[in-house]
C-alpha cells in the first residue's frame, strides 16, 4: 500500500488535523503505547484511525507500514497497514470485536516480530550499499530503489556493467564483517543543507518534512545516508546477511536481493541440508561434491556420445534394410513404411540416408 491507497474522501477530511507524534523516532524499539483516537472513518469495510501519537511506522523509505492491534475500551481493531498523509499517520484497520469511538483512549501494540525483522533488513541494506561502493571502487553510487520486508530486501543501483559473482561474494563478506564488528547505528534530524555540509552531497534522496528537516542514519565508520526508516541500534543485531540473487533490471540498473538475520540463516540451513543430501546420494564427503558432480557430468557426456554413435549405426542399418524393400518405378524408387517410437530427428537422419543412396 501507499498514500494512494487512502481514499481521497479521507485525505480531504484529515488535511487540517495536527501532526501525529511519531514515537518510533523517539524509540524504534517501542512495542506498545497509549494514545487518543482523534478521528475514525469507516469506508468500504475498513476502519481508518488517526491517533494523537503512535509507534506504528507508516510506509516509507522502502519499508512497509507496521501491522498490529489497537485496543479500545470496548473493542479491538486489527491494523493491516499504516500510511502517512503529510505528517498525519493513518492506521488502516479491520474490526475484530466490540465498539470503538473518537475521543476514546487507545492501547496500540505493533507486531514486533515483523517490525524487528524489517529493521534488520533496513540496516542491512545500508551495509550492503556501502559494501557495493567499496568493492566496485566508487566514491558515489546512485540508489535507484530499495525495498525491505521482514523476510528479504532488495537494492537497485545504477552501474554500467553486471556485478560479477566474485564481486557479490566480496560484497556479502564485507557486509557480514561489519555485522560482526558490532558497530553503532545512530539517527537524528537536521536540515539537508547541514547534512550535506557535514557529509557531502551523496547522501541519497529521502522524504523532507514540512519543516524542512531530513533524517540522517549513520553506521559508525561505515555509512551515512538520509533515511526515514526504522533501524537497529548496532550492526550485530542484523546478525547475518545473505545475498540471494543479482540480475539486470534494465540497462544500467543492477538489482541485488538479500536476506538478513533469521531468514539469512534459514537460507544457509537449506543450503547445508541440500549439500548433505547430495553428499549422501553421491556417497562422497561434502568437500568433494563438486569434483564428484563433474565426474558424473563427464561420464554422462561420454555415454551420450557412445549412444549417439550406436544409434547412428542402427539408423544406417535400418535404412539399408528398408531400401531393400523399395519398389522401382522407372528411374524412381518408392518406399512406404510405418515406423513407430522414433524421434523426429532420427527419422530425418534416416530420410537423409535413404535419399542419398542409389
Amino acid at each position: 500500500m501507499n498514500e494512494q491507497s487512502i481514499p481521497d474522501k479521507i485525505i480531504d477530511e484529515i488535511s487540517d488535523l495536527p501532526r501525529t507524534v511519531p514515537l518510533y523516532y523517539e524509540d524504534s524499539y517501542m512495542r506498545e503505547f497509549n494514545s487518543e483516537a482523534l478521528r475514525i472513518f469507516n469506508y468500504n469495510g475498513k476502519v481508518y484511525v488517526i491517533l494523537k501519537e503512535t509507534c506504528f511506522f507508516p510506509e516509507g523509505g522502502g519499508q512497509s507500514g507496521d501491522v498490529g492491534f489497537l485496543q479500545f475500551p470496548k473493542g479491538q481493531l486489527k491494523v493491516v497497514d499504516t500510511q502517512a498523509v503529510g505528517e498525519v499517520i493513518v492506521h488502516v484497520t479491520v474490526p475484530v470485536s466490540g465498539s470503538y469511538a473518537e475521543g476514546e483512549q487507545v492501547h496500540g501494540t505493533i507486531d514486533w516480530k515483523i517490525r524487528y525483522d524489517r529493521m534488520k533488513h533496513h540496516t542491512g541494506s545500508h551495509l550492503i550499499f556501502s559494501s557495493i561502493k567499496r568493492v566496485l571502487g566508487l566514491e558515489e553510487l546512485m540508489y535507484m530503489g530499495v525495498e525491505v520486508g521482514e523476510k528479504k530486501g532488495r537494492i537497485d543501483v545504477s552501474y554500467g556493467k553486471p556485478i560479477s559473482p566474485s564481486q557479490l561474494m566480496e560484497i556479502e563478506s564485507l557486509s557480514n564483517k561489519v555485522c560482526f564488528e558490532n558497530r553503532k547505528v545512530k539517527s537524528w534530524f537536521t536540515t539537508r543543507e547541514e547534512a550535506e555540509r557535514t557529509y557531502g552531497k551523496s547522501l541519497g534522496v529521502t522524504e523532507v518534512t514540512p519543516s524542512g528537516r531530513v533524517r540522517v542514519v549513520e553506521v559508525e565508520g561505515w555509512d551515512v545516508a538520509l533515511c526515514c526508516g526504522t533501524h537497529v541500534k548496532s550492526t550485530a543485531e542484523v546478525g547475518l546477511i545473505k545475498i540471494l540473487d543479482r540480475f539486470r533490471l534494465q540497462k544500467g540498473v543492477e538489482r541485488i536481493e538479500f536476506s538478513a538475520g533469521e531468514y539469512a540463516y534459514k537460507h544457509y540451513e537449506w543450503a547445508m541440508r541440500t549439500l548433505n543430501e547430495l553428499s549422501r546420494i553421491l556417497r562422497a564427503p561434502t568437500q568433494n561434491i563438486v569434483h564428484e558432480i563433474n565426474l558424473l557430468l563427464d561420464e554422462k557426456r561420454l555415454l551420450k556420445e557412445k549412444m549417439e554413435k550406436i544409434k547412428n549405426r542402427l539408423i544406417d542399418a535400418e535404412a539399408n534394410e528398408l531400401l531393400k524393400q523399395a519398389k522401382s518405378f522407372s528411374e524412381f524408387k518408392f518406399l512406404s513404411k510405418e515406423i513407430e517410437d522414433v524421434e523426429a530427428r532420427d527419422l530425418k537422419k534416416m530420410a537423409t540416408i535413404l535419399t542419398s543412396k542409389d
